[in-house]
């Protein structure tokens, strides 16, 4: 199997017993694409593995090449302020999106910069991700505290339902 988001647990190989969750949250995928699957939350204590299974996951997703797109974002233990994360967020979905789309996983090495997700997104055709990241750009830089967050986390629903 390919890595393209690369796995905590080091040497895929090391990775073994996780067949039933992952047959499950596969399944899951399908209702997905038949838009009955609802939203899911793996709940366990520290260092039961759950991170190494959402990070296989993403990439068996992302071999797949299919309609589900992945989208994997771990949440640090540290305090941020809103617009920081928010910020966060949506840079890693759009480069996890470029990624899937141009099958480049050189894009999932986070772009930090807005004009340099505009070029990428016009080097890799995908001209329709410049109007989301302008907007957030520019809401961003204004200090729109209020819809910044919101903007974000509908980013991954609003720009897949443009496929």
């Amino acid at each position: 199997m390919q890595v393209y988001l690369k796995e905590k647990i080091g040497n895929p190989l090391l990775f073994t017993g996780r067949k039933k969750e992952l047959n499950h949250l596969l399944k899951w995928v399908d209702g997905i694409k038949l838009e009955f699957s609802k939203s899911k939350a793996i709940i366990s204590r520290r260092k039961t593995g759950k991170s190494a299974l959402m990070q296989r996951f993403y990439n068996i997703l992302f071999a797949q090449k299919g309609q589900v797109i992945p989208f994997y974002f771990e949440i640090k233990e540290t305090n941020k302020w809103i617009v920081e994360f928010a910020r966060e967020f949506f840079i890693t979905f759009i480069c996890q999106y470029i990624a899937f789309q141009t099958r480049n996983p050189n894009y999932l090495n986070n772009i930090h910069s807005y004009d340099l997700l505009i070029k990428a997104a016009k080097k890799e055709k995908l001209d329709y991700l410049i109007v989301h990241i302008e907007n957030f750009a520019h809401l961003y830089h204004s200090g729109a505290i209020d819809t910044i967050w919101d903007i974000a986390r509908e980013a991954p629903r609003t720009i897949a339902a443009l496929n």
